[in-house]
């Protein structure tokens, strides 16, 4: 589609992210003839021609004839070539195709570029994301917001074998590091990998979780009375350890009982010095909301207004608002 030279001229501009003054400043003349360029009411006098040109940084012909149709290829091919899209092609492509639209509300090829474009950044951003969290943790290997944030990003793009071939690496190097251990028969136990998560956890029989990943096992092989028996032991032998009574409890919870859950995540939380970790309180709050037993998240979600205050002299903020809200809603609901 070829457009007229008025409108070639508001999407560079647009394009450029610069108003109508501003270029008029640039090429010296009023804000109001950009203004009756760009409706196409007037075109500019061919003396203003070349300085249009030098400041776009395009030729005099294509100020006359812009193919948006060899645009959208051109936005196409740099998505698809590109490991990594600059921020000035980015914005730029971004802007034309929010100037196409703006114009072409129907115009899909456009939107589905929007997308892929977006797409595009999100992949790019995962993957520097996933470098810089195994260089952290090839340096710190304990660091736990490393090690959430890796599983994330491996999980969102599919790639558990390369979190599995990085933890074993690493596992080789730190045969000690608690958390290494614990993710890596986690993942094994999630893909299926049964055999590798038993061996594993046959050469560490003393380690505290043993019993609670043991349970996993029996879960994934479809014993499901049988993991229910070794967490209760589990429970049994480390009734101070809140920790795992916290993490026992979300295994309940993802096997739909409730109530076990409620009971664990209650234990987690008295046993749990001071300051308190909230997570007991909130996974409590939200498991009562689910299973419509409303008086008591409100009771709940109090409890955490009071902890902020009380162990962490939060009295304001989002922490607390968000609890507020939670109460309010529940309450409307028992109207």
């Amino acid at each position: 589609m070829e457009l007229k030279i008025g409108t070639v001229i508001k999407k560079l501009r647009t394009e450029r992210g610069v108003t109508q003054e501003e270029l008029a400043n640039k090429i010296g003349v009023s804000f109001q003839a950009v203004s009756k360029w760009e409706t196409n009411a007037t075109t500019p006098d061919i003396a203003i021609l070349p300085r249009l040109a030098l400041y776009f940084g395009v030729s005099i012909d294509a100020l006359f004839s812009m193919n948006q149709d060899d645009y959208l290829e051109k936005i196409s091919n740099m998505i698809r070539d590109e490991y990594s899209i600059s921020t000035d092609n980015f914005v730029w492509a971004e802007r034309y195709l929010n100037g196409v639209l703006s114009e072409e509300q129907k115009n899909n090829s456009a939107r589905t570029l929007l997308v892929e474009l977006y797409n595009h950044r999100i992949n790019r951003d995962l993957i520097n994301g996933a470098r810089l969290c195994e260089e952290g943790l090839s340096i710190d290997p304990s660091n736990e917001a490393l090690w959430g944030n890796l599983i994330r990003i491996r999980e969102k793009r599919g790639e558990q074998e390369k979190l599995i071939r990085f933890l074993k690496k690493l596992n080789t190097k730190n045969p000690q590091c608690d958390i290494i251990f614990e993710s890596l028969v986690s993942i094994y136990i999630k893909c299926g990998n049964i055999d590798e998560a038993i061996t594993l956890l046959n050469k560490t029989k003393n380690h505290s979780r043993y019993e609670v990943y043991f349970g996993d096992v029996e879960l994934a092989l479809g014993n499901r009375e049988k993991a229910k028996a070794i967490w209760d032991s589990a429970v049994k032998k480390n009734k101070e350890d809140h920790n795992l009574l916290f993490e026992i409890a979300e295994r309940f919870k993802n096997i739909g009982e409730p109530e076990t859950a409620i009971s664990l995540y209650k234990q987690s939380y008295e046993i749990a010095p001071t300051p308190k970790e909230m997570d007991a309180l909130y996974s409590q709050a939200f498991l009562y909301t689910e299973n419509k037993m409303n008086e008591k998240a409100i009771q709940v979600w109090q409890t955490i207004i009071k902890v902020l205050s009380d162990d962490y002299g939060i009295t304001d903020g989002e922490c607390v608002d968000w609890a507020k809200r939670e109460i309010e809603k529940l309450r409307n609901q028992n109207i």
